[in-house]
């Protein structure tokens, strides 16, 4: 083993020990730490009144205040949707890492840690539809039979990309949402309990990439940029779910102006710099796969 190989071992059981350590310390229970009771707020938001993808448009200033907050709780339930799939395919994810791994090394330990988190964030997700009124979402086929194919057989390093990548998005935004007055109680409660226990998986995402793709060969480096430009892509359609429209009692052309709304792509590139500047610096964001993520709005900045 070469010395830099060494240190970014080390680097990496260092880390996952401290996340271990913050996870004894910082980790919720939402059945008991999120008041189930607590009625809605009138007149709240469930998303920042900004974030909703017909916000500015001319649609948008035809709807009645109830319309609006009801979008929104359906765009908040939809986006939920995206996150639960999200941590299936972590949940097998990380299973496949720990499997030849030893239970008492301190990475497979907090592995381990980040599948109950999750587990308990599936739950929490599925609780928080059903109380804003809203009702879960199906994930649509073509994520589905993707997550299906990626999940199994793709390989460890494509696959902590992927989920960091769709991570590093939900937590720009719930980060927002949190700290939003205007936004319900129970969404921002959600969202902080999300966002703190998101950040050490998020952390340890990125140690482990540093790890992985210095390692790769041109192939697989062009390989892996591709798949995250065309993941990507296939997202940017799924945050216009047609049926979040729909439920909200509006008709089906709205979906057209949302897509095309300046607003709606800005919020993109807003949600996506964090993560785009660090794969950029990573060397996974490069050449033809750089030019479907400007296309799909989550780069934005001068080529």
């Amino acid at each position: 083993m070469s010395t830099k190989s060494a240190d970014l071992i080390a680097k990496q059981t260092k880390k996952a020990q401290q996340l271990l350590v913050s996870s004894s310390r910082h980790s919720y229970d939402p059945g008991l730490d999120i008041d189930w009771d607590a009625p809605l707020e009138e007149g709240k938001w469930f998303l920042p009144e900004k974030r909703c993808t017909l916000y500015g448009t001319k649609t948008w200033d035809t709807l009645t205040q109830e319309q609006k907050l009801l979008l929104t709780r359906e765009e908040m339930a939809s986006s939920i949707a995206l996150g639960v799939w999200t941590e299936h395919v972590l949940l097998q994810l990380v299973s496949r890492y720990v499997y030849d791994k030893s239970v008492g090394s301190p990475q497979v330990q907090f592995a381990l840690t980040e599948m109950a988190d999750e587990v308990r964030h599936m739950i929490m997700f599925a609780n928080v539809v059903e109380r804003i009124g809203s009702e879960i979402y199906p994930t649509p086929w073509k994520i589905r039979e993707s997550g299906r194919m990626l999940k199994t057989a793709a390989p460890v390093a494509a696959l902590w990309a992927l989920l960091l990548l769709t991570e590093e998005i939900f937590d720009k935004v719930q980060r927002e949402v949190a700290a939003d007055e205007t936004v319900q109680p129970l969404v921002r409660t959600m969202s902080r309990i999300h966002v703190v226990e998101e950040a050490r998986h998020i952390s340890f995402a990125r140690t482990e990439l540093e790890r992985f793709v210095p390692k790769l060969n041109k192939v697989q480096l062009s390989s892996l940029r591709m798949m995250l430009a065309l993941s990507i892509q296939t997202f940017a359609g799924e945050f216009f779910n047609p049926l979040m429209y729909r439920r909200a009692g509006l008709p089906d052309s709205v979906r057209k102006e949302a897509m095309a709304n300046p607003h709606a792509r800005e919020t993109f590139g807003w949600a996506a710099k964090r993560i785009t500047d660090y794969y950029r610096s990573i060397g996974i964001i490069g050449g033809a796969s750089e030019r479907i993520w400007r296309k799909a709005g989550f780069i934005q900045d001068a080529a």
